[in-house]
């Protein structure tokens, strides 16, 4: 990650966005007084389209409104189409996680772990945890770093949307048997689903928590609960529009397929596999490693139930 300085510089400066303002009133044809009056006076709007001044978040998000743009559509354009530099860095944490740069990953976190920026303090924890998660932690890293945060998201009654996020990824370092465990996963679940209009990406995180939260449960042998979660991501799958969210559903209810009925299940996961890697949808790609580990766990179990049915 050589090229963290440059994609941070400029962010978390106060910027004057005046000028995208004027370009995107421009391009809709609009004049000045019908995006700023009532807002702003004419020499103030003259300034700010100039980049002479800003403006208060208030008033930028009433001018947005009546240019019909999304704040996060604006951020976007003002940055000239390209991705902010937390997209951009967490993006590169997941590409070094794929890749097994666990090296990358902690000069990341030990460049970052202080830093002033909390999404910057945050994404250093998720590169600890994909070094710390890798391997059954190959390296014996310490899981204090991990624990500190947990420690301080059990007192915070009300979650942002990373804060859920990075409990989902960190929630399969707590025991099943500690009940802190069953409680961060319901805190994320319901911050994800109070932030499901906000982003479609949401509804897929929120399909992630129960993909994760569902292997741990039949890792541990647990799967009557298994189940009940799969089922209660398959009523959300219906209540939201995205296909990843739909797919992860349906591939949830194959894994626990597998432990109950593999014979008849294992060939439709196959097919279904099959249907997702066409895809080709990000988060849909790991599906193939995941049945990987529970075809053989749910054949084991499946068959050592119906030894001890026959018997009885």
């Amino acid at each position: 990650m050589a090229h963290i300085v440059d994609i941070m510089k400029g962010e978390g400066k106060m910027t004057a966005y005046g000028q995208t303002v004027r370009r995107l009133r421009l391009g809709q044809g609009l004049p000045q007084k019908a995006v700023y009056t009532g807002i702003v006076s004419r020499s103030f709007y003259a300034k700010f389209e100039k980049g002479q001044t800003n403006i208060s978040a208030d008033k930028l998000f009433e001018i947005l409104r009546r240019l019909d743009i999304s704040p996060n559509e604006f951020l976007f354009q003002h940055r000239g189409m390209r991705p902010s530099a937390i997209q951009q860095l967490s993006k590169q944490i997941d590409q070094d996680y794929q890749a097994g740069d666990l090296q990358a990953l902690r000069d990341f976190y030990t460049a970052n772990r202080y830093h002033r920026l909390p999404e910057m303090r945050a994404l250093a924890l998720r590169a600890y945890t994909g070094v710390y998660t890798a391997n059954q932690n190959i390296l014996h890293m310490s899981n204090a770093p991990i624990a500190e945060v947990q420690a301080l998201l059990a007192q915070t009654p009300q979650w942002t949307l990373s804060q859920a996020r990075l409990i989902i990824e960190t929630n399969l370092l707590i025991p099943l048997s500690n009940p802190q465990h069953q409680a961060f996963f319901r805190q994320a679940v319901a911050t994800l689903r109070d932030y499901l209009a906000f982003d479609d990406q949401v509804a897929n995180d929120l399909g992630g928590a129960y993909l994760n939260e569902i292997q741990t449960q039949l890792i541990a042998g647990r799967l009557p609960a298994a189940a009940t979660l799969a089922a209660e991501l398959q009523t959300l799958s219906a209540q939201t529009g995205t296909t990843t969210i739909k797919l992860t559903a349906a591939f949830c209810q194959y894994l626990i397929g597998l432990y109950t009925d593999y014979p008849a299940v294992e060939p439709q996961l196959t097919t279904f596999l099959t249907w997702c890697k066409q895809l080709n949808l990000p988060d849909t790609r790991d599906f193939g490693l995941i049945a990987t580990v529970h075809r053989d766990r749910g054949r084991n179990h499946y068959d050592r139930h119906q030894y001890f049915d026959h018997r009885e």
